[in-house]
């Protein structure tokens, strides 16, 4: 089990840090695309969590979705074709207080997980 207490630790201290980077952005940046052929700030956003979640609880243990939409919208960055730009608009990602919530859910579903 010391294993498990690292691995909390260190899940811990990054969850600080991209929270401490997000909180940089100003909210209506988020939905921004800096980059025409990746994905718009917010999508990182629910990435990290989503990708978590995902490898620890849904596909390692198993567990029923909680949020099956988020789940796939955040699972993975597609890398688009060389000069294909995206056709989505910011109202088509969800809101960022939506998001924060599926975090937080997320988040304590894999802390429950690494217990």
């Amino acid at each position: 089990m010391p294993r498990l207490v690292e691995i909390r630790k260190e899940l811990s201290a990054a969850r600080a840090c991209t929270d401490h980077i997000f909180s940089l952005f100003q909210p209506k940046t988020l939905y921004e695309r800096p980059i025409p052929e990746r994905h718009r700030v917010v999508f990182y956003v629910g990435h990290l969590e989503a990708f978590d979640w995902n490898q620890i609880c849904r596909w390692t243990l198993g567990q029923s979705s909680f949020h099956d939409t988020f789940d796939s919208l955040f699972e993975a960055g597609i890398d688009p074709e060389v000069g294909s730009k995206q056709q989505d608009v910011p109202s088509d990602w969800p809101s960022l207080e939506e998001i924060r919530q599926y975090n937080v859910k997320a988040r304590e579903s894999v802390d429950a997980a690494l217990e």
